[in-house]
Formats: C-alpha cells, structure tokens, sequence
C-alpha cells in the first residue's frame, strides 16, 4: 500500500473516531447526561479541531463558559485534575478560545512546586510526569517558556534512575526521585512487562521535542534522544498498545526534528494497530479495559489527536 494510501486510512479511522464522540454531544452543547461522568470533556475540543470541526468545539466551550468554568479558572467536577485541566487548556487555547484559555492556564500555574514539577491534583505531596510534562508543553502554547523550562528542568532529572530496566517517574514536592526502595508510591514502568505506562516517559521525550523548536538548543535535541533510547527499550508493546498514543506523537516530533526513520518507523506502527484495534462505532477498549462508554468514548477523543497530529507530520515529511 502506498503511503498516501495508508494516510488516507489512518486519518479516515481518527475521523470515524471524532464523529463517534461527537454524537454524544448534548442539544445544549454540553457532555453531561444521566449515568456519565461528569468530567469526559476535556480531550473534545483538541480532538474535533485537529479534524477541522469547530463549531461543536465552540459549542461545547460555550456551554463550558456558562456551566462549569469556576472563577479560579478549574472547572466544576474535575477536583483539580491538572492532567485533563491541561488537555483542555489546550483544546481551547488552539481553538482561540482565551476567554477560557486564560483562566484555565491561571489555574494551572498556580499548582507548579518548586521543584518545577506539577502533582496531579492540587492537594497530593508527589509529582508525576503525565501531569507535569503534559502541562509544560501547555505553557510553551501559552509563550511561558519561563514556566516550561522548570518542568523540562525537573524531567530531565528523571533521566538519573537507580535500576537499569525500571524507568521511576514520580518525585516529592521538593524533587527527590520517589522508587519502590525508597517509597510505596514509587510507580514505575518495568522494562520486562507489557502494558506498561509508557506515557510517563513519552511526555518528557514530547516535551524535549517542543523545547527544541521553542529555543533551538540542540541540548533539548540531545534530551529528547535520550528519552527515545530509553523507550527503545520497554517490552515490545511499546508502540503497539492503547498507552502507545503519547509516545507515538513523540515518535513524529522526533522524526521532525531529526529525520529518524526508526522514530517514524514507531508512529507507524502504533497507527496500523490502531486501525486494526479500532472498534465498528469508533471507539477503542483495550482488553484489559472496563467495557463501558467511558473508555471507549475518552480512547476515541484521544487517540484521533495523535491520528491526525502523527499523519500530518509523516505528511509533511514524506
């Protein structure tokens, strides 16, 4: 199949996936309704305008304005998430929507520690690499590169591990590395199992990328090949599973960056999984996963923004 070919049927399958979350949408522009969650919109409005569909977006945003936007700039239902506060940030700020953008980045700068690192929610005592890379590369949207360099600063730290096949990615408020000798919250990803979190290394690698188009240090380029050796090195699944999403976006910026054709090579691979993964309505639900909308509604808005951010660079590339 040629490539075009292949472009063509990822960017079809992320599509079908933005048009299946975008059926939930409410007659109100909202996307709360009896027996959901309350806090699953947070990736739709990054995932239907990397497919061009804006007016849902402002829909949704209005709603978000009027219902659910607090005066601290979080939003009602989320406690603080800082990881979903940030994808949304994200969304809207890409979309042009500073009314919401501001505040929500005002909300988000408030929870940076010291040591440069974000928790999860406002009130933890650890700091974790999905929300703290995550919202660095939210700050570089945001021109804060002052912001973004503490969070590059304090992953790069993360590139000093105690074990040579576990990759530990969370660290006290001060920033000491927490490990499983040290500390029963010290999660990791093991090299020598499946599944893993490969997320929690894939940001900061994400991040390097973004830092070096930000300022053009080629020391940020050296980072981000450290990152990508190491990834190299998880367990086989690294590019093919449903935590595989992140590091494929980190795959394509890299290969931007560098012309790495093993980079590509890993975008590649998570995208034909993704096709073949995919489900009738749109969605996605690893097997390991609950089968319920919720899964299959959040893998949907997420997984067609690495889609159509990964198809585009290979685009543009080739």
């Amino acid at each position: 199949m040629k490539l075009s070919e292949q472009l063509e049927r990822y960017r079809a399958a992320g599509l079908k996936a933005a048009e299946f979350t975008m059926s939930h949408q409410q007659p109100d522009g909202g996307y709360i309704w009896e027996g959901f969650v309350k806090d699953a919109y947070h990736k739709q409005p990054y995932s239907w305008s990397v497919s061009g569909l804006y007016a849902p977006v402002h829909r949704l945003l209005n709603w978000v304005k009027k219902n659910t936007l607090q005066p601290e700039g979080g939003l009602k239902d989320y406690n603080g998430d800082v990881y979903k506060q940030s994808w949304f940030f994200q969304g809207c700020h890409r979309s042009g929507r500073f009314d919401i953008s501001y505040p929500i980045m005002e909300f988000l700068l408030s929870c940076q520690r010291p040591c440069g690192g974000f928790p999860h929610f406002p009130k933890h005592e650890v700091c974790r690499s999905l929300a703290t890379a995550w919202t660095g590369v939210s700050a570089l949207y945001f021109g804060r590169l002052d912001v973004a360099e503490k969070v590059a600063e304090w992953c790069i730290r993360l590139l000093d591990q105690p074990a040579a096949e576990k990759f530990f990615f969370q660290t006290t408020n001060d920033g000491k590395l927490l490990t499983d000798a040290t500390d029963p919250k010290g999660e990791c990803i093991d090299f020598a199992k499946p599944n893993q979190a490969y997320w929690e290394l894939s940001l900061p690698w994400m991040l390097m990328g973004r830092m070096h188009m930000a300022t053009g240090s080629k020391e940020f380029l050296d980072y981000a090949d450290k990152f990508f050796e190491i990834h190299r090195r998880f367990y086989e699944d690294q590019f093919q599973w449903m935590g595989s999403g992140k590091s494929s976006l980190a795959a394509a910026i890299h290969y931007l960056n560098t012309g790495d054709t093993r980079a590509r090579d890993g975008v590649v691979e998570f995208l034909d999984y993704l096709v073949e993964a995919q489900h009738p309505e749109g969605g996605w639900r690893a097997d390991i996963e609950q089968d319920i909308p919720l899964i299959h509604i959040d893998h949907a808005a997420e997984f067609n923004v690495w889609i159509q951010e990964d198809v585009n660079i290979l685009a543009a590339m080739e």
